[in-house]
């Protein structure tokens, strides 16, 4: 029961930080857009990004079981 409730603690702690996060970029004005030519990143590389990712992930899964 207790481990649950820190579960759900961290997931409620990640659910403000993401709110946070939009509002601040709200009133900054700043976009999702923008960020990515900020840093010369187009929709394909993040893409990528994410597809390693997950492919890490992945592999880690299946060597802990």
């Amino acid at each position: 029961m207790i481990n649950k409730n820190k579960k759900e603690a961290g997931f409620i702690k990640l659910i403000i930080l993401v709110v946070v996060a939009l509002l601040l970029m709200r009133y900054f004005g700043i976009t999702i857009s923008g960020t990515l030519e900020y840093f010369n990143l187009t929709w394909a590389d993040i893409l990528g990004y994410i597809k390693v990712a997950l492919d890490w992930l992945k592999e880690l899964f299946n060597s802990v079981k």
